[in-house]
């Protein structure tokens, strides 16, 4: 359910991410060229402007020689100085305004030839009048003045005309770019909006069958809860009270030979025999479960010890087994762990009586207990925590008959025997409570084994 939440919110955010990346290239593109444009209409409103000044310049400077020739009055031609200042800066101005446009450039040539023209005309005009010259010679002058006007007003109209043209052209332009930097914004957010409703919706829905998930979790996991305690008083039961059962029978067996020995037959003795031996042995399991039982529920703390003392501890319990079977046992360079010391105890003493139980008949156990430390990925079992990166892996090895490694898992299953009672003696729990133990400590045991070869217990401990 996990998984799915988070495919969802992937596909969702990632869906998301590149609608809004294209979208916001759209609107980036669009939003340069309404900025270019806009530049490009407030350019041409700076051509048309001057040429507005210039027109006006020069028709200012035609009306003050026109008051200057009528009344001869030089205060008509005091202006000049300044026309002239300001209709160079004007023309150098435009000269940079429609340096882009070729024809506009051409024009704008002419009109400068044609107003330099003028400008020397008027002041030839101005010089003829100072010098009293003839009335037709001015007039003639004014002629050719009134021809370089025309002219300049001709290309200065032509000049504005193709100004207003493509500020017309210039404004729909940035008008349009206007329009669809809008749309492609409210687009993007619509679309974005709706992809964020639909993976919403998805969510929601994942998040609903989660809690329906975990409801049904929950009343398995009280089932669950409900089976085990009734299991857990099961087996308090079989530990307990079926002890006192079972060392009456056995009682009674022993009185009941001691005090009919004389009468019974030698099948009657046989009997009792196997009574005794069935009831010692149903005993013992059910010491077994309660041992497995407690396991569960183990509540000892845990403390760094010497794992070499433990199996020495271990080893003078079982001295005199050993001394029987004649076995050579070596222990290894051992670390010091923290673990649950009584458990852990168990769990040798277990594996040890496994090596002393299924040697070969007649050859003396050889049993070797060794140390190593190794990477996660170096070990090769099933239900390692990946998360713990290094482990303590101790191996108790044997030279005893073995067994398939087909059956390495059944094993470890409680009362599970790869051997009958009469070929070789055992309750079938010991392995069992040596994984029990591994499971409290976070780690886990494996076996490996070869027929007639030998067998290997590996425990691996997670490396604090």
């Amino acid at each position: 359910m996990k998984r799915n939440i988070f495919l969802y919110l992937m596909i969702g955010f990632t869906t998301t991410l590149i609608v809004m990346v294209i979208f916001s290239l759209l609107s980036f593109q669009r939003m340069n060229s309404m900025i270019r444009y806009s530049n490009q209409v407030e350019h041409t409103y700076k051509v048309i402007g001057s040429l507005k000044s210039l027109s006006d310049l020069i028709s200012g400077a035609e009306t003050s020689m026109r008051g200057f020739i009528i009344t001869r009055d030089s205060g008509y031609i005091v202006p000049m100085d300044s026309v002239r200042r300001e209709y160079n800066q004007n023309l150098q101005e435009l000269g940079q305004l429609v340096s882009d446009n070729p024809r506009q450039q051409n024009r704008l040539a002419m009109i400068r030839s044609t107003l330099q023209l003028r400008l020397q005309l008027l002041e030839s005009v101005e010089s003829s009048i100072e010098n009293d010259s003839s009335y037709t010679s001015i007039l003639q002058r004014v002629a050719k003045g009134r021809d370089l006007m025309a002219s300049f007003h001709e290309n200065l109209d032509l000049m504005e005309a193709e100004e207003a043209g493509l500020l017309d052209q210039r404004f729909q332009q940035k008008e349009r770019f206007q329009k669809l930097t809008s749309r492609t914004f409210l687009t993007a957010v619509a679309i974005v909006g709706i992809i964020f409703l639909a993976f919403f919706i998805l969510l929601v829905k994942a998040i609903l069958d989660r809690f329906r998930f975990q409801q049904e979790l929950q009343e398995q996991l009280l089932s669950l809860k409900q089976s085990n305690d009734e299991l857990s008083q099961l087996a308090f039961a079989s530990s307990h009270d079926l002890q006192e059962p079972v060392r009456k029978i056995r009682t009674f067996t022993d009185r009941l030979r001691i005090r009919q020995k004389e009468k019974l037959d030698e099948e009657g003795k046989m009997i009792l025999d196997r009574i005794d031996a069935s009831g010692k042995r149903l005993q013992g399991m059910l010491e077994d479960i309660s041992t497995y039982m407690n396991l569960l529920e183990w509540k000892e703390a845990a403390f760094v010890v010497s794992v070499r003392k433990l199996w020495e501890e271990v080893m003078a319990a079982e001295q005199e087994r050993i001394n029987e079977t004649g076995a050579i046992i070596t222990i290894g360079e051992m670390p010091d762990l923290e673990v649950h010391p009584s458990m852990v105890k168990k769990m040798f003493r277990a594996l040890l009586d496994n090596a002393l139980t299924y040697c070969k008949q007649g050859i003396a156990p050889v049993i070797k207990i060794t140390h190593k430390e190794l990477n996660v990925s170096d070990i090769g079992v099933k239900g390692l925590p990946t998360l713990q990166k290094q482990y303590h892996a101790i191996t108790i090895e044997d030279n005893g008959i073995g067994f398939e490694n087909d059956f390495k898992e059944k094993v470890f299953q409680l009362f599970r025997r790869l051997h009958t009672q009469e070929e070789r003696s055992g309750k079938g729990i010991g392995l069992a409570i040596c994984q029990r133990v591994m499971a409290n400590h976070n780690g886990v045991i494996d076996a490996h084994a070869v027929v007639n070869r030998g067998a290997a217990f590996t425990m691996y401990f997670p490396k604090s």
